[in-house]
């Protein structure tokens, strides 16, 4: 029997489920908005919250897997490779810049808006009970929790007031970050820098094409190998 090898749980792999998840909430977000506040109950909003809400979990796991994949690009030892990765994830990207003899600038807004990512990230897989305050919407009927919220990004810190809008802007500032450290700090090559990502895999880019076209966003696709 011939045994096969592939690439599993890659950047690649995360990104575009978040991508694919994000074009399929967006969609029926936009079919909620068509529908008046009079009507009644929709499930349009709760699959578009849904589906918003894997598709920023997604997110993160690319974020943490991209992180991973560079790390084993340096080829280190088994033992010290482990060792590096419990460390967290934005550790794992300074880590690699100074393997390469770059600097990473923390105090730059592309650092500080994936924090607001990890940081959220955190929050819904480590969740805690906790009580909180809350409005109803006058208008819409709608329940207005009050929570705390991400520094630069604002994005809420309860899993259930993640948005479409919020998801749009975390894909966008996560391709922009990756690109970022591989390509304008690291100065890999566009396909050298994607090939490491997908730890030898690549991914294509149809459903982001479609989401920047729709709502006028350039998305930075150097992590899929594009200029």
């Amino acid at each position: 029997m011939t045994t096969n090898q592939t690439s599993i749980s890659t950047y690649h792999e995360y990104i575009l489920e978040a991508i694919y998840a994000l074009r399929y909430g967006l969609a029926y977000y936009e079919i909620a908005k068509q529908i008046p506040a009079d009507t009644g109950s929709d499930q349009s909003m709760l699959i578009a919250e849904i589906n918003s809400r894997y598709s920023f979990l997604m997110i993160s796991n690319s974020l943490e897997s991209a992180a991973n994949a560079l790390l084993l690009s340096l080829n280190l030892d088994k033992e010290y490779y482990a060792e590096l990765e419990r460390t967290s994830t934005l550790v794992k990207f300074k880590i690699f810049c100074d393997f390469l003899g770059k600097r990473l600038d923390q105090g730059d807004i592309k650092f500080g808006r994936i924090k607001d990512i990890i940081n959220c990230r955190n929050e819904f897989v480590h969740p805690k009970p906790r009580k909180a305050t809350y409005r109803i919407d006058n208008f819409n009927s709608e329940i207005k929790f009050e929570v705390k919220s991400t520094k630069n990004r604002n994005y809420p810190a309860y899993f259930s007031e993640i948005k479409p809008t919020h998801v749009l802007t975390a894909l966008e500032d996560t391709l922009i970050f990756i690109s970022w450290i591989c390509f304008d700090i690291c100065k890999l090559e566009i396909q050298d820098g994607a090939f490491k990502l997908g730890f030898g895999s690549y991914g294509s880019t149809g459903d982001i094409d479609n989401i920047g076209e729709d709502y006028e966003i350039k998305f930075d696709k150097r992590t899929f190998g594009q200029q």
